[in-house]
């Protein structure tokens, strides 16, 4: 190794020595790029990347990408994100390989459509147990306080805790970027991890996705705001998810504007597509227990917490049985037992046991057939940073009801709305720290209950739910991948011919 190349700070490192004093790895991240070294430190690393991506375009061989995401895969919007945009990325040709998160060193039954040698693991550790060697001392931490698995939330990490977390996940990418020299390093949310990237190799590529609960989390744990702004906003390019994401990354994040796109979600056509199904059936195939629903079904997926507005659910729910309306509910999803319990008590303090039922989460490939199912979906979320599961309902013929804010007002199409095959209602009122105005929580759920009579009055035919199905057909993760390519190819043109490195 070249000598100027021993003093390059490696993010595995608490302290690292800049200008002969000992840097800590937060400050680095705090007062980016204020404390990095210069270019003419940096330059072997510059020009070895320089020279692999050169050599690969002039053999006409795909672009390489080093795809980073803190999460378990499948698990929640961003992780069913993480999986979908692998495979179709390598379905068309993208030569991509994948950093996770894991409690078990992850495989294709992971990550289906991935080969295992593409997928390479941050092991951490579950709640009380021995962390293994080289393992992340503690549980994963969830992009939201409350995930459908064991974690431990951020706010509640020890700058020791926190610094163990970073510097195990930047080894990992240390390794990874001197491994393959990828073209572009696309990091999943708005968080620590672009951060780290982006002091591993300031030279490569940045792209950064972002998803809506980075903003929550600096809600949730103010500390965070001043310590992941400054190298989290120096991202070459941030994929958000809807006008209210990209309004977001400005405010809370510093990223410029110019630097910013809406791209949203997508949904598989081969598994969310319209199809006749018998309810019966599909209910105790997914659920493994006949639930005998007579009336009418309304379904709702997410996970338990209370931004995704399933108490006002179950007060619609009520208040269409008052009105003589044979609705029964299920949602389909989990939580920790505290919001289960939370959940569970309410809808039996009114009285609606009977007709809200909480079967559990199931595999994703087994969503279709719940969607088919349903007389309707309802997203009742307070705010949806964009609405996925909405989006794979509408792909399977489900008309819906939700609210007029997140991500929902991007992409459901104009026509679904004019034939109030969708119905958006008025959001639910928040504060300014991110919660529902407990005053209109109840006329939320009434607006709701109305938005579902209006659209359940109806009576819509097959006919019509094979024409909500097709709306959807331009929306798939191949549109985004697409995408993806054009803005990955800008940033490595770019990267390419400039002249200085200049973190």
């Amino acid at each position: 190794m070249p000598s100027n190349e021993r003093s390059i700070p490696s993010v595995s490192r608490v302290h690292s020595v800049f200008n002969n004093e000992h840097v800590s790895l937060l400050e680095r991240l705090r007062r980016w790029p204020f404390l990095e070294p210069d270019c003419t430190q940096r330059r072997a690393g510059l020009d070895q990347w320089r020279q692999q991506v050169s050599q690969r375009r002039a053999d006409g061989a795909p672009r390489r990408v080093l795809f980073v995401h803190g999460q378990l895969p499948g698990e929640t919007g961003s992780g069913v994100y993480l999986q979908q945009i692998a495979a179709e990325a390598i379905r068309r040709g993208i030569d991509l390989y994948l950093l996770s998160a894991g409690y078990h060193p992850l495989n294709s039954k992971d990550i289906p459509n991935v080969p295992v040698e593409r997928i390479f693991t941050c092991l951490f550790t579950p709640p009380g147990q021995v962390p293994l060697p080289g393992a992340v001392k503690t549980p994963i931490s969830g992009m939201s306080v409350v995930m459908p698995y064991p974690v431990l939330a951020f706010r509640d990490r020890t700058d020791e805790e926190l610094l163990d977390w970073l510097m195990v996940f930047g080894r990992h990418i240390e390794t990874l970027v001197a491994q393959l020299q990828p073209d572009v390093i696309h990091v999943d949310h708005l968080w620590f991890l672009n951060g780290l990237a982006r002091l591993v190799a300031p030279w490569i590529p940045l792209v950064a996705s972002c998803h809506g609960t980075a903003f929550k989390l600096i809600l949730d744990a103010p500390r965070f705001g001043e310590l992941v702004a400054p190298c989290v906003a120096s991202a070459d390019h941030v994929c958000a998810i809807s006008p209210q994401t990209l309004r977001e990354c400005i405010e809370t994040f510093g990223v410029p504007e110019d630097c910013i796109t809406i791209e949203g979600y997508g949904f598989e056509p081969e598994l969310f597509h319209y199809r006749s199904v018998d309810r019966g059936a599909a209910l105790k195939n997914a659920f493994d227990v006949d639930l005998q629903i007579d009336g009418l079904l309304a379904v709702a997926v997410g996970k338990f917490v209370d931004w995704k507005g399933f108490k006002e659910l179950a007060l619609a729910i009520g208040h269409l049985r008052q009105k003589g309306v044979p609705i029964t509910g299920i949602i389909v999803g989990e939580g920790d037992r505290e919001s289960r319990s939370d959940l569970e008590y309410f809808i039996h303090q009114h009285g609606l046991a009977d007709y809200l039922l909480l079967p559990g989460k199931v595999e994703r490939s087994l969503l279709p057939d719940i969607y088919r199912a349903a007389d309707i979906y309802i997203l009742p979320s307070h705010v949806e940073p964009y609405g996925m599961v909405l989006m794979e309902a509408l792909a399977c013929g489900s008309p819906a009801v939700c609210a007029m804010a997140g991500g929902p007002p991007s992409f459901v199409p104009a026509a679904l709305r004019e034939e109030s095959l969708v119905i958006m209602v008025d959001a639910v009122q928040m504060t300014a720290d991110g919660h529902a105005v407990a005053e209109d929580r109840t006329p939320y759920a009434l607006r709701l209950a109305q938005g579902m009579e209006a659209v359940l009055f109806k009576k819509i035919l097959p006919l019509q739910r094979q024409r909500i199905a097709e709306a959807m057909l331009p929306l798939s993760w191949g549109r985004l991948v697409d995408n993806l390519g054009v803005i990955y190819d800008r940033l490595i043109t770019k990267a390419l011919s400039a002249e200085h490195l200049s973190p």
